[in-house]
């Protein structure tokens, strides 16, 4: 796609239109993704071996990474520790606070572990968008927390990711914005890699298919936005965002469109992937990191945005045919979608401050609700039960 500075143009999610703005810092940004920096991570990667659970590959991978984020300026760098089958297996956990939101956490994660082979594509190319995005990000503000989350064990059947969602996700009923997972996107050698899919929950449990829905439609247009890549929606699955997602949480991945057929196999080597590919989705990767936590620049004398999610207020819940919504002020940012229990799209309006909403007959006993803004960004989702 070609891109223009200030160029407006709609995404389109379920017959909600949405303007969307090319940012001049946020490409200033996006500008500073490295090729050669993306490669070494790559090469690094490679070089560490096989990288199953016990392996001294896996070990020296878990340093490497470590050493990564400290290079880069990282001090809140935390391990998650579970044992499998014997062995101590560590998540490496790299938190960046935000200024406004430091509770409320976008999460980029992907898995360090592999079978077989060193794994330069699964999951190498994930590991050094993730370090890519996280070198590029230190210095820059955000309103919302961002973690990197680097999870071993993936391939043992997402337990990292498990234990994370199990023993530190819940017990601190931590606030998760967006998961944004990064698995498997090298393409292969010699193949036209133009394409990146772009993952949305499609699964079980519905009350979050429509949020992963409207991120991931954003996470297309961002990705088109910020590089010469095209996009393709698709549905999540396998993967370390399964245990978010069955958690409740809002999803979204990237993986590669042309599938390798070398992972899980000796022969999944730098030279059988495209290495400049990987660079184009860490450029896409970093720009969406930068949206969806709502970066700012404060030398120019950017602003916080005030959170408005706690002044809009739906009700009654539950209600027999009619819905108040107040929207506060700024009412002609807002849209109100309403879905049935099976997650098709029921109705949409436009908010102004104070609404009054008939909703149509149903014979749905619940809904899930979302509220968004004019960039397609998710200000408030919940569930509401109707009195038949």
């Amino acid at each position: 796609m070609k891109k223009i500075i200030f160029l407006f143009f709609c995404l389109s999610f379920r017959g909600i239109s949405f303007a969307q703005l090319s940012d001049t810092y946020y490409q200033s940004i996006v500008n500073n993704v490295s090729y050669d920096s993306v490669f070494s991570n790559l090469l690094n990667f490679e070089n560490f071996g096989v990288k199953n659970p016990g392996s001294q590959g896996l070990n020296n991978t878990l340093n490497w990474v470590i050493s990564k984020y400290s290079e880069y300026g990282y001090t809140d760098i935390k391990i998650d520790t579970f044992t499998h089958n014997g062995n101590y297996l560590y998540n490496v956990v790299t938190t960046k606070t935000g200024t406004l939101h430091p509770d409320i956490f976008v999460i980029i994660d992907g898995h360090y572990d592999t079978v077989f082979g060193s794994g330069t594509n699964d999951n190498g190319s994930g590991t050094s968008v993730i370090l890519e995005i996280a070198r590029v990000i230190k210095n820059i503000f955000t309103e919302y927390s961002l973690r990197f989350i680097n999870f071993s064990a993936e391939e043992e059947g997402f337990l990292g990711s498990e234990h994370y969602v199990t023993y530190v996700v819940n017990p601190q009923n931590m606030q998760i914005r967006l998961v944004i997972n990064i698995d498997e996107v090298g393409g292969v050698a010699g193949y036209s890699n133009d394409t990146v899919k772009c993952e949305s929950d499609q699964s079980y449990p519905l009350s979050n298919n429509a949020a992963s829905a409207a991120f991931t439609d954003t996470l297309a247009t961002l990705t088109e936005l910020y590089s010469p890549l095209n996009t393709k929606i698709t549905n999540a699955y396998s993967s370390d965002y399964v245990p978010f997602q069955q958690n409740g949480e809002i999803i979204t991945g990237y993986y590669e469109n042309n599938a390798s057929n070398y992972p899980h196999t000796v022969n999944d080597l730098l030279i059988n992937l495209d290495t400049n590919y990987v660079y184009k989705i860490a450029k896409a990767a970093t720009a969406a990191a930068l949206y969806f936590a709502r970066a700012y620049n404060a030398s120019a004398g950017n602003q916080v945005i005030q959170d408005v999610s706690d002044k809009i207020n739906v009700s009654p819940n539950p209600f027999q045919d009619k819905l108040f919504i107040k929207a506060g002020s700024n009412n002609k940012d807002y849209f109100f979608s309403l879905y049935n229990e099976t997650g098709q799209m029921v109705m949409k309006k436009e908010l102004y401050s104070n609404n009054l909403i008939n909703v149509p007959p149903a014979k749905s006993s619940f809904y899930f609700y979302l509220i968004t803004d004019n960039y397609g960004g998710v200000i408030k989702k919940g569930k509401l039960f109707r009195v038949q």
